[in-house]
């Protein structure tokens, strides 16, 4: 699953696989998947066995082990392999694809020995990251929205990521035995005016509605953890005592065990070196391009319109990705580094500016579960944003992020 909307696909077609008496094990996975979703809602609507599967060598392993087992009789489609049943519950087949499951009173199987606590967590900053730059300060603190009428469309447009829409979402490739100068002349004459049509009729009809809540929120660093303070406690010309300032949310980070050994927590101050009424600053940001791209994209599915509906929707998609990063160019300039914005938008991609953002649910902030605290400090609510228990962002064409502003700060994998 890639998009939400396969999410629901996927319970249905194994259901259908339910009413055809299928009960062969199902192995799910993808970037609109989490193992929740799959152990949970998946597992309750399948009478065989589905296995969350994070990629593709877990989906290989996972083969690797169920195709001699069945041979050797030792699987059950409805109870998973036999020879590792638990108390009546089935082992997951690889640890790559093991996860905790819930008990049906919601609380966890004491009985899987917790072997990840036993390992101790390093917490020593990276030498890697400097603590000697110079920590701007925002406009203001807290959050601000973004309706429509204030994002301008053409600047949006300029970080518009071509070749995701055009080779990725609308599937124009370069065939290997097509010269360079042969593509470029076809993307000349045959897709530039798709885009420029689709470009149009969006403004012109009004088929996305834009909007941003982003803000600015102190913070102090504490080993691998980041503590975010109230905004509202902060005046126009500095900060109060951390000691009287409220602690509204705590960001738990992973740290490299090699290498530079980063964490997203190294790139702010930490607290034991903050002075009286110092604080970091933690800007954070929400984007969607509103309910109406999925509204309008099932309205062309639905009328069979299905090349319109792949351009459409292809555009709503990374629309949303442009409005992601016009809103972090925004925070970037109004924390004082404008001087270093790129000039082209592959400059851009290529992360040329100062600091970087990261989305909860990807390697250097894994716990999708931290997104339900960011939709509350940046009131989410108030641009009908949400996440639902699934763990799934909602409208469809959505994107959360957190910026850390330190200049060595990069994607990187924890």
């Amino acid at each position: 699953g890639l998009l939400v909307k396969s999410t629901a696909f996927m319970k249905d077609n194994l259901e259908t696989f339910n009413e055809r008496g299928i009960t062969v094990p199902v192995i799910l996975g993808g970037a609109a998947l989490t193992p929740k979703f799959v152990h949970k809602d998946c597992q309750n609507t399948y009478n065989g066995q589905v296995v969350y599967g994070k990629d593709a060598f877990s989906d290989l392993h996972f083969m690797d082990k169920l195709m001699p087992a069945k041979a050797a009789g030792n699987w059950d489609d409805s109870k998973g392999f036999i020879d590792e049943l638990e108390n009546g519950v089935a082992v997951e087949a690889s640890s790559e694809l093991k996860v905790d499951k819930l008990q049906e009173n919601g609380s966890k199987d004491n009985s899987q020995p917790a072997t990840a606590l036993s390992t101790p967590v390093d917490t020593n900053r990276s030498e890697g990251v400097s603590l000697d730059i110079e920590r701007p300060t925002p406009p203001f603190w807290g959050t601000k929205i973004l309706k429509p009428e204030d994002i301008s469309f053409e600047e949006v447009l300029w970080y518009l990521d071509l070749q995701a829409l055009i080779a990725g979402q609308w599937q124009f490739r370069k065939p290997k035995d097509q010269s360079r100068e042969e593509y470029n002349q076809f993307l000349k004459e045959k897709v530039d005016p798709i885009l420029d049509k689709w470009k149009e009729k969006t403004l012109a009809e009004n088929l996305l509605h834009p909007q941003v809540v982003y803000g600015y929120f102190p913070c102090l660093a504490e080993g691998n953890s980041l503590i975010i303070y109230d905004a509202k406690g902060m005046n126009p010309e500095g900060a109060k005592d951390s000691q009287e300032l409220q602690e509204v949310a705590r960001f738990e980070f992973p740290r490299q065990r090699s290498g530079k050994r980063l964490c997203i927590a190294d790139f702010f101050l930490p607290k034991e070196l903050a002075g009286a009424g110092q604080f970091d600053v933690f800007p954070m940001q929400a984007v969607t391009v509103g309910d109406i791209a999925t509204e309008y994209a099932k309205e062309l599915f639905d009328g069979d319109q299905y090349t319109d509906y792949l351009y459409y929707h292809g555009l709503a998609v990374q629309m949303a990705e442009a409005l992601a990063e016009w809103s972090h160019a925004r925070i970037r300039r109004e924390l004082g580094f404008a001087d270093q914005e790129p000039d082209t938008i592959r400059d851009v991609l290529a992360q040329r500016y100062q600091g970087s953002r990261y989305s909860f649910g990807y390697p250097a902030c894994p716990n999708l579960q931290d997104q339900y605290k960011q939709l509350d400090l940046l009131e989410c609510d108030r641009i009908k944003l949400y996440m639902d228990e699934s763990e799934q962002l909602y409208p469809e064409q959505s994107t959360t992020a957190i910026v850390a502003y330190h200049p060595i700060a990069r994607y990187f994998t924890a």
